[in-house]
């Protein structure tokens, strides 16, 4: 990206000897950017000066940014060589290694590899343990992750992609001072569907419910069977049977391959080339079938014990969206 810079000039005094020297920083920060998830630790500062000597003190510290309006200073464990410089209004930022180990004062002549240099009230230097942030946090699957640093107290957070939710009732992690990323997130489960398409296998989001609600559009489009089933492991909990070309409509489930009894009911209401709403509601060990708001059969769980896990429709029809609420 193109980097405005910020003008700024230094005047720095040299150690011992009487005489000043100064820095012009115009060629080294660039105004209105940063560095974000490389944040490794953030200070107060009063000064883009004083950033600058928090990070020349600090092994681990390549970059910083430093926001003028709350004058936070945040120390990278990176550099724009190695990574991309964003836009960010109100920050400067600077890759460290233009500027003068002076600025540390006393700490330039004190290595402290993989740690930071410490000065006390009498301006001593000495090292002391850095906490170099957490990994990166983990990722995932269908999730959007936004996080703008690792240091401690910094908070991812994940948002699900379209047409996905959180299974867990949080959706942030917090690093600590551990170096772990505290609490799970996830996973992310698919409960819409857009032309979806039929004969195929839905999961049940998140798992583990007993109590969610099933929505279709669907227009059949031949005289023949639509069928749809909620599975528990290989047993067939809940089957519908749209047998159009007997007018009828069977109710039954299926366990350890055997099947039940048939329940049944006429006339079948669903018609051919019209687009009706379906609706399953599991409830309190109930499911309940509505068509187009009119409520048609309740059946009860006949293994109150086992919990759906997939539905599968199949038969010739026309499905324009299907989602799960739970």
């Amino acid at each position: 990206m193109h980097l405005r810079l910020f003008t700024v000039v230094l005047l720095l005094t040299g150690v011992g000897s009487g005489c000043c020297t100064c820095f012009n920083a115009s060629s080294v920060v660039a105004l209105d950017a940063h560095i974000e998830r490389y944040v490794y630790r953030k200070l107060g500062s009063p000064s883009l000066y004083s950033c600058a000597s928090a990070c020349l003190m600090s092994s681990v510290c390549m970059s910083f940014n430093f926001e003028t309006k709350t004058r936070i200073c945040e120390l990278n464990s990176n550099s724009s060589d190695q990574v991309a410089v964003t836009t960010q209004p109100g920050f400067l930022f600077s890759d460290i290694n233009h500027w003068p180990k002076s600025l540390a004062g006393a700490c330039s002549e004190k290595p402290c590899p993989m740690s930071r240099c410490y000065l006390d009230r009498l301006g001593r230097a000495s090292c002391e343990a850095e906490f170099q942030g957490c990994a990166a946090p983990p990722a995932v699957a269908n999730a959007e992750m936004h996080y703008d640093g690792v240091y401690e107290g910094a908070v991812a957070v994940y948002t699900c992609k379209d047409n996905f939710k959180m299974c867990t009732d949080r959706n942030s992690r917090v690093c600590q001072l551990t170096g772990n990323w505290n609490g799970y997130v996830g996973p992310c489960a698919q409960y819409s569907w857009d032309n979806p398409v039929m004969n195929s296998l839905m999961v049940v989001p998140c798992g583990n419910s007993r109590s969610f609600k099933v929505s279709m559009n669907i227009t059949p489009t031949t005289v023949n069977r639509l069928n749809m089933d909620f599975f528990g492991g290989e047993n067939r909990l809940y089957h519908i049977s749209f047998r159009l070309d007997q007018n009828k409509l069977v109710f039954n489930s299926h366990f350890s391959g055997v099947w039940g009894i048939e329940i049944r009911l006429t006339p079948v209401p669903l018609a051919i080339g019209t687009e009706s709403l379906v609706e399953i509601r599991l409830d309190q060990g109930m499911y309940m079938l509505a068509i187009d708001g009119s409520s048609i059969h309740n059946f009860t769980d006949r293994n109150p014990n086992a919990i759906p896990e997939n539905i599968l429709f199949e038969g010739d029809a026309i499905v324009t969206a299907l989602y799960i609420t739970m």
